[in-house]
């Protein structure tokens, strides 16, 4: 028989819910550059609390919603450091507006029976996910590029490479995205 106190619970989060005008959304357009949609992976990055647990990757579903009644901290909800480097399926994307800001949070599946939250932006400001600063992976792409054409320069000046190969082989370099 279901509890009385995990009934009142689950009301109480669907109250909350509705007060803070939750609505629900097809995608999202990210700070990052990626849109996200419902049925997208994400990769996760590392956690960003001292310990390297996730502190925008939280438990959701039944399981928070029953635990909410244990007087454990308020990081009871937190996933571990184990999760870093797991892709998660996004299966709802909602926002919410609490004290007059805005948040983004995606539903997300890692393989086991329950889901998670993930506060998005939070999570690609703080590197929870592995795209999150869109700027870092344009100049490490731009840095490897400058290291090819280098490598390609020295083959050309020790005479591995003719200049029509080494020609070649840099408007590859330069034509990679």
């Amino acid at each position: 028989m279901i509890r009385l106190s995990t009934i009142l619970t689950v009301l109480i989060l669907l109250i909350f819910s509705s007060a803070y005008g939750q609505k629900n959304i097809a995608e999202y357009n990210a700070s990052n550059g990626i849109t996200y949609k419902i049925g997208d992976k994400i990769k996760l990055g590392r956690g960003s609390a001292t310990n390297g647990d996730f502190l925008y990757l939280q438990m959701g579903g039944w399981g928070a919603a029953m635990s909410y009644n244990s007087n454990k901290g308020s990081d009871q909800f937190n996933i571990g450091k184990s999760y870093s480097g797991l892709a998660v399926e996004i299966k709802k994307i909602k926002t919410y507006k609490f004290k007059g800001e805005e948040k983004v949070i995606f539903t997300v599946a890692g393989g086991n029976i329950t889901n998670y939250n993930l506060v998005i932006e939070d999570a690609i400001a703080t590197c929870e996910v592995a795209d999150c600063k869109k700027e870092e992976t344009t100049t490490s792409s731009s840095e490897s590029k400058l290291d090819k054409l280098k490598k390609l320069k020295e083959l050309l000046d020790s005479g591995t490479l003719t200049q029509e190969e080494f020609d070649k082989e840099k408007q590859k370099v330069l034509d990679e995205q």
